[in-house]
């Protein structure tokens, strides 16, 4: 008899709203192609302003106008613009995540991919501000996949749009780490691209493409479509030892021009 493999669902999702209807922080996990598993808190996609870092708080004070709000999760950044008066649409490819939103009072919430956001929005008012935050730079994918999203962002935003980002360099500290950063460099991809899903319970999301990347690697992805990186700044999460090293950073992308015809390589 064959053991059975996970359900596929909407593994993130419900652990968003078995948090929320528990009132205390459940466990996720992290299911790298390589078969390496990392747990995954429920409590950093939930946690209100007062959780944040200091660098988000000052990024998000940047916002303004219509704003898209990717991969919204749980909607704790969206909920904290909407109070401030901005417009606010959150994109994400979690049902039950959306159900979260709309019950925090967003009322513009969209199911889809952020790979069809031309599709979604080529039709809407154009956003003044998109928001890539809860490291969600990670949802770019790869160099060329990622590439392709801010040329999408492009089309879809106002002339004087920011993209307000957060991301976290790639680590290759641990052995299983190092040979998946080998791996990857041997066939031409930026060290830090993955294959990962989330298991919560017996259900996983389906597989789908992640990216940590330092900032440069980013500039590079985001100059053919027509973006400019600036005011990085580097930060560590509450709670981090005060000598681990400085993998997460907060970056604001400008437009800078019209995207170019061909994707330019990261690798």
């Amino acid at each position: 008899m064959n053991p059975a493999g996970p359900e596929l669902g909407d593994a993130f999702g419900m652990q968003l709203s078995d948090s929320l209807r528990l009132q205390r922080p459940v466990v996720a996990y992290v299911e790298r192609s390589d078969g390496l598993i990392t747990p995954s808190g429920s409590a950093q996609w939930l946690g209100d302003e007062e959780s944040w870092p200091p660098a988000i708080r000052e990024l998000l004070g940047n916002a303004s106008g219509r704003v898209l709000d990717i991969g919204a999760g749980g909607g704790r950044h969206s909920a904290f613009l909407a109070g401030r008066s901005c417009d606010v649409t959150v994109l994400d490819n979690s049902p039950l995540a959306l159900g979260i939103c709309r019950e925090r009072g967003i009322q513009e919430c969209v199911l889809g991919d952020i790979g069809k956001s031309a599709d979604l929005f080529r039709d809407s008012e154009p956003f003044r501000t998109v928001l890539l935050l809860g490291n969600n730079v990670g949802l770019l994918g790869s160099a060329a996949h990622g590439t392709e999203i801010l040329r999408q962002l492009h089309d879809v935003t106002a002339e004087d749009a920011l993209i307000l980002a957060e991301g976290r360099r790639p680590v290759a500290v641990t052995e299983e780490n190092h040979a998946y950063v080998t791996a990857n460099r041997a066939r031409g991809r930026l060290p830090g691209e993955l294959l990962m899903r989330i298991r919560y319970r017996t259900t996983a999301t389906s597989w789908f493409p992640y990216l940590f990347c330092d900032p440069s690697e980013l500039a590079l992805i985001a100059q053919p479509a027509g973006w400019e990186i600036s005011d990085v700044e580097d930060f560590r999460y509450p709670g981090s030892p005060p000598a681990a090293p400085l993998l997460s950073y907060t970056a604001v992308l400008r437009k800078s021009g019209r995207p170019g015809t061909d994707a330019q390589s990261a690798g």
